[in-house]
């Protein structure tokens, strides 16, 4: 995930000043701010549902058109042909067509994948919706799925949301375990992190 600079927080903070409402989830990364910043712009212009279908439209289209891909991408398109590009689908909500030229503007069009991804977050923290990624080395049955939303449904940190929605990521690099995500939460239970412990403990211990 990027880390936002000072300079880019200005710049998101200076377009949408009037949208000074509060996201029902904490994004972090320079992506993390433009969501954020749409999604408030969007509440305050009462589009919130209108822009996640912008966008949702938007992503269909990338995903069917490499060609769209490639000039949202490249570093050679100038600004104004991507503001043009992204401003050509029709219907597009003024917050949304706003928030295109500011990508534009700011040379942030490249990240435009993971801004939508983190507004699909904060929308469905909005519906009370809780995203729980659950990372292994092979897939897990429902019965395991169940039960690890069992578990994390039980803890206070998601007592605010009325459903989980739980999603199993394969990564075989973690060789084994698991690892949850949640908001702002991690829990590494991997025997890849176990290994790169055990390792930097043996380290720590022979350079002693």
């Amino acid at each position: 995930m990027f880390r936002a600079t000072k300079s880019a927080s200005k710049i998101i903070s200076r377009s949408y000043a009037t949208a000074n409402v509060k996201a029902p989830l904490a994004l972090h990364g320079i992506e993390g701010r433009y969501a954020t910043a749409l999604f408030q712009a969007a509440v305050a212009k009462n589009q919130l549902d209108k822009v996640e279908t912008d966008l949702t439209k938007l992503s269909q289209q990338m995903s069917k058109n490499a060609k769209l891909n490639e000039v949202l991408s490249s570093p050679l398109a100038g600004k104004v042909v991507k503001e043009k590009v992204l401003n050509s689908f029709p219907g597009l909500s003024e917050t949304t067509s706003n928030f295109f030229n500011l990508l534009a503007e700011n040379n942030r069009v490249n990240m435009i994948h993971e801004i939508i991804a983190e507004y699909s977050n904060l929308m469905k923290a909005h519906k009370g919706i809780v995203p729980v990624k659950v990372t292994t080395a092979a897939p897990l049955d429902n019965k395991s799925l169940n039960q690890i939303k069992d578990i994390v449904g039980s803890r206070n940190l998601v007592k605010n949301f009325k459903q989980l929605e739980i999603v199993n990521t394969v990564n075989p690099s973690i060789i084994g375990g698991m690892v949850v995500e949640f908001g702002d939460f991690t829990v590494d239970m991997s025997v890849s992190s176990k290994i790169a412990k055990l390792d930097k403990l043996l380290t720590d211990s022979i350079s002693i």
